[in-house]
């Protein structure tokens, strides 16, 4: 039951949609502009940089610090190789992801995942996070795409979470493959959230970031 209570825990904080709450402060509602969601990016294109950037920093903060909390509380890490314990980390994981993905507050309409599940990354597994992060600057460097940088570091975190946990003999134990196979679920669900502006790369009429004001 406690677990349970952590995860909708999780959810509800997830759920809160801080694009969509400073929209309305400035008098705009995302979901009618722009890419129509209420994620960092759009909030950047609609609102402002600097709101874009308080948006990614709020979205951020509302996965590292549910996730921070409740590995001090049990007083565990996700390379610590207990089945309970990494149960319950995850649980949280996946809890405040969806929450943002799919908000109850917003008819079940949220964003795409990618800022808060970096939060939790940072506080779970920094080095991973690390791996993702590079992942994700050199292919904005490359192609200017955020939403393809996103996916890029997505694949990226699978990746490095795999290296992370595979032994000397190169086998993983089923208790081992949990948290490669829960970033996994996190990475479908964000290149999931992502279809549409899969499409529109292809069509070459995603928006591109302007990098040293080119």
């Amino acid at each position: 039951m406690e677990n349970i209570l952590l995860f909708l825990g999780a959810y509800f904080i997830g759920s809160i949609s801080f694009g969509y709450l400073i929209g309305r402060l400035k008098g705009i509602d995302l979901r009618q502009h722009g890419s129509c969601n209420i994620g960092a990016t759009n909030a950047w294109r609609v609102l402002g940089w600097h709101w874009g950037v308080s948006v990614f920093i709020l979205d951020f903060l509302k996965g590292f610090l549910p996730m921070y909390w409740v590995l001090h509380r049990i007083d565990a890490d996700l390379t610590c190789y207990d089945l309970s314990r990494m149960g319950v980390v995850l649980g949280v994981m996946l809890g405040v992801v969806l929450g943002h993905t799919f908000t109850c507050f917003l008819k079940f309409r949220g964003g795409k995942g990618v800022a808060t599940m970096a939060g939790c990354l940072v506080a779970a597994l920094p080095i991973v996070a690390g791996w993702a992060v590079l992942g994700w600057v050199i292919t904005l460097m490359l192609t200017r795409y955020v939403s393809l940088s996103s996916m890029v570091a997505g694949v990226v975190m699978v990746v490095a979470s795999l290296l992370l946990y595979v032994k000397v003999d190169g086998t993983l134990m089923p208790v081992e493959w949990m948290v490669p196979g829960m970033l996994g679920l996190i990475l479908l669900l964000v290149v999931w959230r992502h279809r549409a502006n899969i499409l529109r790369i292809f069509a070459h009429t995603e928006p591109k970031v302007h990098l040293f004001g080119r």
